[in-house]
């Protein structure tokens, strides 16, 4: 009853979240395909990047007081430096998703920089822009499945 309940709204909430990042991941695909030249490969692994994170315990830890956008934006520009493009930089990302997408500012200079669980409510003193989120909480919770996608 209750619990097959629960279950089904999970699963129907982890579909929304992968449609909803899929829909991202392609509409910043579209846009630094043609400023930058992302590759297709670089699609195809940030498919796969992103994939394994949803269904992963580390995207709980990093989506708590994020925006899902922040998570896609970190997996395209990790995606790419791991397919070797250069020219996709976070200064190209965040130009093509303003563009496109924009969410307001703080999407890419105010974000949490907690690594766990916070206590709410996050400060300013907790907060970094999107570079320093990528260096400091993304890639160390999510090195090894940047680099073992396959």
């Amino acid at each position: 009853g209750r619990q097959r309940q629960a279950q089904k709204q999970l699963i129907a909430v982890g579909r929304r979240l992968w449609m909803r990042s899929s829909d991202v991941l392609w509409v910043l695909y579209r846009k630094l395909r043609v400023s930058c030249g992302m590759s297709q490969a670089s699609l195809q692994r940030s498919n796969r990047i992103l994939r394994k994170l949803l269904a992963s315990p580390t995207a709980v830890q990093l989506l708590q007081n994020r925006h899902l956008h922040q998570v896609v934006m970190c997996v395209v520009f990790g995606a790419s430096k791991v397919e070797g493009e250069a020219g996709v930089t976070f200064k190209s990302i965040i130009a093509e998703h303003k563009a496109s997408l924009d969410c307001g500012e703080s999407l890419y200079w105010s974000v949490s920089m907690h690594k766990g669980n916070p206590k709410p409510p996050v400060t300013d003193s907790q907060k970094g822009n999107i570079i320093e989120f990528y260096n400091s909480v993304f890639i160390p919770a999510c090195k090894d499945i940047l680099l073992n996608d396959d």
